[in-house]
């Protein structure tokens, strides 16, 4: 089951994301903007999230290698952020195990809510000021481009909560 670290070096005031191996070991986490990993050791900042964000990140290993992970970060639709959503990569192999970013920071898109979703082969992501949801493609061989889907309420600049808060996908992969 289940245990809540009691020893993390995280001060998330809302969004954040860990990730742990088959076994239920901890291999790294974040807020959006510092990563961790599982000694509890700050071993990168500036990834593109905002800790303030309600889902700053999203951690979705890279199919076919347990090694590899996309970190998925968003920014805060309150305040003077861009409304971005980036992405950076995460490579256990690195740093003696402990792992490393081999890529980070990079934008997949402007004009995105603060919500995120994800399964093990697909990234969806919610445009801000209009009703369109994006969903990427996730393979080994990297991200690829998005789907569009022109659905639902609009997620308008004139309201801002409506680019707030969280998307999860249902027990059978739907929103």
């Amino acid at each position: 089951p289940a245990q809540a670290l009691s020893d993390g070096s995280m001060n998330a005031p809302e969004g954040c994301a860990t990730i742990s191996d088959r076994n239920g070991k901890l291999i790294f986490y974040t807020d959006g903007d510092k990563v961790y990993d599982k000694t509890h050791t700050e071993i990168d900042s500036g990834i593109g999230g905002d800790p303030t964000a309600a889902q700053s990140a999203i951690i979705v290993p890279v199919p076919g290698d347990e090694t590899l992970y996309y970190i998925f970060t968003t920014q805060a639709v309150s305040g003077t952020s861009f409304y971005e959503l980036r992405y950076s990569l995460f490579d256990l192999k690195l740093n003696s195990g402990n792992g490393a970013l081999v890529q980070k920071n990079i934008l997949l898109f402007s004009k995105s809510t603060e919500r995120v979703t994800a399964n093990p082969q697909w990234l969806i992501a919610h445009e801000y000021g209009n009703s369109t949801f994006r969903t990427y493609p996730i393979t080994a061989q990297g991200i690829g481009e998005p789907v569009y889907s022109d659905i639902g309420s609009v997620h308008s600049f004139n309201v801002p909560q409506q680019g707030e808060g969280y998307m999860k996908l249902g027990g059978n992969n739907t929103l």
